[in-house]
């Protein structure tokens, strides 16, 4: 005895409205799913982009300290030499000091004074190696 049992669809209006209904809500399910994934991505390409511009900044902000921290140097030890060579200055307005910078520098002497010259320590160095 074989049992076969043929199942013939209502073709009424509720099922066709039924059917309607769940093509309808299937499509919009679909459509969802991709402005989700569609707003995912351009979310992600934007995040991206701020990630690799705060990242570029740092880099860059790094950079600057580190250039700023060297003209700093710079300008202290500028300032530094500024100071000495403003000494010089003050100094070379004095007339023993200049008198004594000619005789040591130039070999100049006063009148009646007698200059030795003294090995310096590059000669006394050749000296010794040969």
């Amino acid at each position: 005895m074989k049992n076969d049992k043929t199942v013939t669809r209502m073709q009424n209006r509720y099922i066709k409205d039924t059917q309607t209904k769940k093509k309808i809500k299937n499509r919009r399910r679909v459509a969802l799913a991709r402005r989700l994934a569609g707003l995912a991505v351009i979310l992600a390409i934007v995040f991206g982009g701020l990630f690799f511009t705060y990242t570029k900044q740092a880099l860059l902000l790094q950079e600057k300290k580190a250039e700023k921290v060297k003209t700093e140097q710079k300008l202290a030890d500028s300032k530094k030499e500024e100071k000495a060579l403003k000494g010089q200055i003050n100094k070379l307005h004095d007339d023993d000091y200049i008198a004594k910078l000619a005789r040591s520098e130039y070999y100049l002497s006063k009148e009646g004074e007698i200059i030795f010259n003294t090995p310096t320590e590059n000669e006394k160095k050749k000296t010794s190696a040969n």
